[in-house]
């Protein structure tokens, strides 16, 4: 398997606050998030059971919940669980923004 590279995704204003935006870069599926200006991105999994959080998730004051069984994750401190069922946290993907534009890096 050859080292990440970097992969534009979109210009930064196509990520608003809040919104859940579903990317696909190279054959991975990420989500990405604004939270308080700042850009995160993770795999577009639930950690409890394979669902796409950008299918069944919504965010909720500061939190990612998956409708599909209620698990609910923070996103204050890098996707960790605060309700069961699942136990493991998101899986986080690096990503940037720089100069209007963000970057996965897969």
């Amino acid at each position: 398997m050859g080292s990440p590279q970097r992969h534009a995704v979109g210009a930064a204003a196509e990520f608003l606050e809040g919104a859940i935006v579903p990317r696909t870069v190279s054959g991975v599926d990420v989500i990405l998030i604004r939270r308080l200006g700042q850009i995160q991105c993770y795999l577009d999994q639930c950690s409890h059971q394979p669902i796409k959080l950008s299918e069944f998730g919504e965010i909720t004051a500061g939190r990612l919940v998956c409708h599909a069984h209620g698990g609910t994750f923070d996103l204050d401190s890098k996707g960790r669980v605060v309700c069961d069922p699942p136990v493991d946290a998101l899986t986080s993907v690096e990503c940037a923004e720089v100069s209007g534009q963000v970057f996965v890096i897969v």
